[in-house]
């Protein structure tokens, strides 16, 4: 009787050691903290185009956090302005490409400087929606 009851502590005793040993080092490195969204640029400077076509830039963005990060929404502050994200959901270190185009045939021929913004939104607790300020000057073709 009393060597059952020693296996039975020894075999507690151990699960209670291997459920500790799973919740402190198996959860934690899984996700040590939240995503962190990281744009390659803030500012785009486009220079000069001509009015009568779109123009596109690649940028970076970047989770520069622990934990995964979800792009959970892209906008701009014109219709003549698009932005796409390649991925929408990034791995701690990883990056994916944002491609924003400039089409100056939206405003009928204007010519003269624009100045546009592109709002990146994400589940990154400090900064939920990064900003891309983009600057244009568009001359007749």
């Amino acid at each position: 009787m009393n060597r059952k009851r020693v296996l039975i502590t020894l075999a507690v005793v151990s699960l209670l050691i291997i459920a500790l040993a799973v919740g402190a080092f198996g959860f934690r490195s899984a996700n040590n903290g939240p995503g962190r969204i990281e744009l390659s640029a803030t500012e785009l400077d486009l220079g000069t185009v001509g009015n009568s076509g779109p123009v596109s830039r690649v940028l970076q963005i970047k989770n520069a956090g622990e934990g995964r990060l979800e792009i959970t929404g892209v906008s701009t502050s014109c219709g003549c302005t698009t932005a796409e994200v390649a991925s929408r959901n990034l791995a701690p270190g990883e990056v994916t490409e944002l491609t924003v185009t400039y089409d100056p045939r939206v405003h009928d021929g204007d010519t003269g400087q624009f100045v546009r913004q592109v709002y990146i939104r994400s589940d990154d607790p400090d900064t939920p929606e990064a900003s891309l300020t983009m600057q244009v000057t568009v001359v007749e073709d």
